[in-house]
């Protein structure tokens, strides 16, 4: 088992094989950017979570154990133009 814990600013595979995301925060400097997470090695397939993130107003979310999202193929973070994420995740 391995912890994560990375700073993206551009779509990105974050993990292969199975997992947990258990953290994540997103910033956007301008736009009415986008961010989403796949059960993937690639930003397509099963969504785990999507997020519209507002200009200059971060999006916080610490997920508990019980509630945070189990990816099994991979995790893939898609981001828009102009997003900051910095992501906790870990492989189970």
């Amino acid at each position: 088992m391995s912890d994560s814990l990375a700073v993206y600013s551009a779509s990105s595979l974050i993990h292969t094989g199975a997992g947990q995301l258990n953290a994540v925060v997103l910033t956007s400097s301008s736009g009415a950017p986008i961010a989403t997470f796949y059960d993937n090695t690639a930003g397509s397939g099963t969504k785990l979570l999507e997020m519209y993130v507002p200009t200059n107003y971060p999006v916080i979310i610490f997920f508990t154990d019980r509630f945070a999202p189990i990816f099994v193929t991979g995790l893939y973070l898609a981001l828009a133009a102009n997003i900051t994420a910095t992501v906790w995740s870990r492989q189970l």
